[in-house]
């Protein structure tokens, strides 16, 4: 991936507005939303990992990973390439403050992958593409070249997400499911 050599940092763009939503920075009072949201089946259901077990895994997962980040980030730290560590983002209800989903961009090991998940209760509304589109933008402004994702092939509702993007799929990979199952992936790009 070719990089610019100067870095816009993702927190100089936060929160970032879309139509219904505000993405921003998680904090430790995410934890039980991010329980909610990813200890149901149904979300983790096409993940490498299942639900989590307790409200104490989502703490343990923002501490463990996002804070730090976040941290690093500010320290002014950078990931391979000079890409931003810190751009890993709650995605809430403008109306009510709630948390709907959670997006991200992997970027600490060189890649530029997508991913998110959505309470249920927002599926079938639009809540994943819109968040998804609103870091597609902020990705463009901060001089991204290209954004990937890997998706089961099973999980149809997320294949259909990433064509709204305009991501095109690329090829189709195997995966490591829940348990150690061998799942069929496929690999989806947006050149930006």
């Amino acid at each position: 991936m070719s990089w610019e050599a100067s870095i816009v940092r993702v927190i100089e763009h936060l929160p970032l507005d879309t139509e219904r939503l505000y993405l921003r920075r998680y904090t430790l009072a995410d934890a039980a939303a991010i329980y909610r949201i990813n200890s149901r089946e149904e979300v983790t259901r096409y993940l490498p990992f299942g639900p989590m077990a307790s409200e104490e895994d989502a703490r343990s997962q923002l501490e463990r990973f996002f804070l730090p980040a976040y941290e690093r980030a500010d320290a002014g730290d950078e990931g391979p390439g000079g890409l931003p560590l810190d751009f890993k983002l709650a995605a809430c209800l403008k109306d009510a403050g709630e948390l709907a989903g959670m997006v991200f961009v992997e970027t600490s090991d060189g890649s530029c992958e997508l991913g998110y998940t959505v309470d249920p209760g927002w599926w079938g509304r639009g809540i994943a593409t819109e968040m998804c589109q609103g870091v597609v933008v902020l990705a463009r402004r901060l001089g991204f070249v290209r954004l990937t994702a890997m998706v089961d092939v099973r999980n149809v509702a997320s294949e259909r997400v990433l064509a709204h993007l305009g991501m095109k799929p690329r090829r189709l990979a195997g995966g490591i499911g829940q348990g150690g199952e061998e799942t069929g992936c496929r690999a989806w790009e947006l050149e930006l």
